[in-house]
């Protein structure tokens, strides 16, 4: 094993993400959206939506399998509507009290999720040869801000060496022409600068960043992608401004919404929508 993990903590999930004073990628794409909606999660808390509870199924699947098959049961359906069901229900939660229940279909899907990654040449490579949810901590020179990031595979070479950022990601449709739009859509590109750049500056050298896209339903098609130069820039001026963002809102106690001054604007449709209306007209 190479030295270089050794910068790299190894955490649970909730310790990673107890301080609420350190930013992640995801806080940072919550800036950008409104610094009002990062404050009212960071206050509040984020509400797990049921995508959101199947991504982490799905990560604990693939990176984490032994605490997968440990944490996870199947939920059977009991008819709560009777008496003999209630208590069925209550008697299972009691003996499965601490484990994650989760439904037959949704534990069919994320191995089947995980089948697609072993039966892909260069996935399966990652994934046995990869360091798995290491997490890192730094402090950003320009603005102060704590940052952290936690990366789902750090793959190593024959001499263990770091060379690549793997990260998972569930998706309704993996070709290429329709990831990519979901890259700028959810901010994976702010996340693929962002994580590639510490580790880069961390080992003193360049560490690409792939992302492995896999359908969450049947048959599970799968696709990697490298983050081009053009992604990367991009997601890096975004997390940059973000990071300026947050120090400002912070330093001032302000967390504006869509209009941080207050004030109206003029809006127009988009020229797609006012030349299809023209068009049909003609």
């Amino acid at each position: 094993m190479s030295d270089e993990i050794s910068m790299f903590l190894d955490m649970p999930a909730s310790e990673y993400h107890a301080d609420k004073n350190v930013v992640g990628h995801s806080g940072l794409v919550s800036m950008l959206t409104t610094p009002k909606s990062y404050h009212y999660e960071l206050t509040n808390g984020r509400v797990a939506t049921p995508a959101m509870e199947f991504g982490t199924l799905f990560h604990l699947c693939v990176l984490e399998p032994d605490l997968f098959k440990s944490q996870t049961v199947v939920k059977p359906n009991f008819d709560l509507r009777t008496k003999e069901g209630k208590a069925s229900n209550a008697a299972w939660e009691s003996e499965n009290k601490g484990k994650m229940a989760i439904a037959e279909a949704d534990k069919e899907a994320v191995e089947g999720m995980l089948d697609s990654i072993n039966e892909h040449v260069e996935c399966a490579m990652y994934l046995a040869n990869s360091y798995k949810e290491k997490s890192y901590f730094w402090v950003d020179e320009d603005t102060g801000v704590q940052c952290r990031i936690r990366c789902d595979m750090l793959v190593f070479d024959e001499n263990g060496r770091i060379v690549k950022i793997c990260d998972l990601k569930k998706t309704l449709n993996a070709s290429k022409p329709k990831f990519r739009r979901e890259i700028g859509d959810r901010g994976y590109d702010l996340q693929a600068a962002f994580y590639s750049d510490a580790v880069s500056r961390l080992l003193g050298r360049r560490i690409p960043f792939f992302f492995i896209a896999v359908e969450a339903t049947a048959p599970y098609n799968i696709a990697i992608y490298e983050a081009g130069d053009i992604t990367l820039e991009t997601g890096r001026h975004k997390y940059r401004n973000a990071l300026q963002l947050l120090e400002w809102c912070r330093k001032n106690d302000r967390w504006p919404s869509y209009q941080p001054y207050g004030e109206s604007e003029k809006i127009e449709i988009t020229e797609w929508q006012s030349r299809s209306v023209f068009e049909y007209e003609e």
